[in-house]
């Protein structure tokens, strides 16, 4: 069965992708990670609650903060958090296509894959939108029925209803929601379609193949638990003698804001790249089910093969045809350097030497030439954006090292 035999063969794809240890390249990884959500993380929910109801005639509290007058700045607080939220969520549903580029090709690249599906995760924000307008007004209705139906107190036999819909519905929106993106995501990069398109394209598959995807749901499911306990316990750990530390430093003057303000996003990058390789796996892990129920919506055939013997290289070697150049060989490709000393396009350990060596292209070194597979040379792109990269063409783009922005 297959949603049982990938299991195994994922850890083989996913430690020839992250190993040898590339510290540049976790780091790009984790801020994906960041934007696209990690292993046991949800999202927060804020909810609060109503003060009690007072008896007619008992005098109110000159302490009572009276609602009316904050209501105007609640608003727009609550609107200023949905503008983030969305815009948060526009960013990782483009960093979706960016992350599973990353996964085909074994390099990270993150402007060149952003800026080439734009598109599609614009397309996959829309669905999301509106597939999360759906659930919260199917849930949302029945228990604003309850508890606006003017009644003195909410009976049992209401909560139960409410109970009976909201159940099926999360449970829907939890399943299409995940497969929306580690398959459908995959089939819009694959087949080049929309995200409805790309429903109807996965269709005949999932429909062809339901136990095996059912399956999968049940298995994800209990690794997710099964990662994210191991992951709280892994952070409690390491985070005992960081917390320590952290505790001594606040006492010391003038340090103590200083460590308020790096010690956060330090704790936030230590669990991202807790979760870089359990992330890793898991998304492999969906896209050999999906090669493996339908070879046309293969994404990573270069190294389902490459584990499974028979495959081409030794997986040393992860490249896209489009990433190399036109008629290169692979290895020759391996055995030449770095071709110019853009940072972000390096995930070798040794990239702190290139601050010695100069700019074959420009001084900063972050300019970006075309990106189109087999492009000319001499039509650049050099935009001035700070995530670019220096070389000509994806010939020269992919003879830096193993990834970059």
């Amino acid at each position: 069965m297959y949603a049982i035999d990938d299991l195994s063969d994922a850890i083989d794809v996913t430690r020839e992708f992250l190993t040898p240890i590339r510290p540049w390249m976790w780091l790009k990884l984790a801020l994906l990670l960041f934007f696209i959500g990690g292993v046991g993380f949800g999202n927060p929910v804020f909810s609060g609650g109503g003060g009690g109801v007072s008896d007619e005639g008992t005098a109110v509290d000159p302490g009572t903060v009276d609602v009316g007058e904050w209501l105007p700045i609640l608003i727009v607080v609550a609107v200023a958090v949905l503008l983030v939220g969305l815009a948060f969520l526009l960013l990782g549903s483009i960093f979706e296509f960016t992350f599973l580029e990353s996964l085909r090709s074994g390099e990270v690249h993150v402007r060149r894959y952003t800026k080439r599906n734009v598109g599609h995760g614009v397309q996959l924000f829309g669905f999301r939108v509106v597939l999360g307008l759906i659930a919260t007004a199917a849930i949302g209705l029945p228990v604003a029925a309850v508890f606006l139906s003017g009644s003195d107190a909410v009976s049992l036999a209401m909560i139960v209803v409410v109970i009976l819909v909201a159940f099926p519905v999360g449970l829907a929106y939890a399943v299409i929601s995940r497969f929306t993106t580690v398959f459908i995501a995959p089939t819009m990069l694959q087949e080049d379609l929309g995200v409805v398109a790309a429903w109807r394209r996965f269709w005949p598959t999932l429909s062809g193949n339901w136990a095996e995807y059912l399956v999968y749901l049940l298995l994800v499911w209990l690794l997710q638990l099964v990662f994210a306990f191991a992951i709280g316990i892994a952070l409690f750990i390491l985070a005992i003698p960081i917390v320590i530390v952290l505790f001594v430093l606040l006492f010391i003057p003038f340090l103590n804001l200083l460590v308020l303000l790096v010690a956060i996003p330090l704790l936030v990058v230590l669990v991202l790249l807790v979760q870089v390789p359990v992330v890793v796996y898991l998304r492999y892990y969906a896209l050999l089910m999906l090669g493996d129920t339908d070879p046309g919506l293969d994404l990573i055939p270069d190294r389902r093969a490459t584990i499974r013997g028979g495959g081409p290289g030794t997986g040393d070697s992860w490249e896209t045809p489009d990433d190399r150049g036109d008629g290169e060989p692979r290895d020759e490709r391996d055995d030449r350097g770095p071709a110019d000393d853009d940072l972000w396009d390096d995930d070798s350990e040794s990239f702190d030497s290139r601050w010695d060596e100069s700019d074959s292209d420009d001084s900063s070194g972050w300019g970006d030439r075309n990106g189109s597979d087999g492009g000319d040379g001499d039509e650049s792109d050099d935009d001035g954006d700070d995530w670019g990269d220096s070389s000509g063409s994806d010939e020269d783009d992919d003879r830096d090292d193993r990834g970059g922005w």
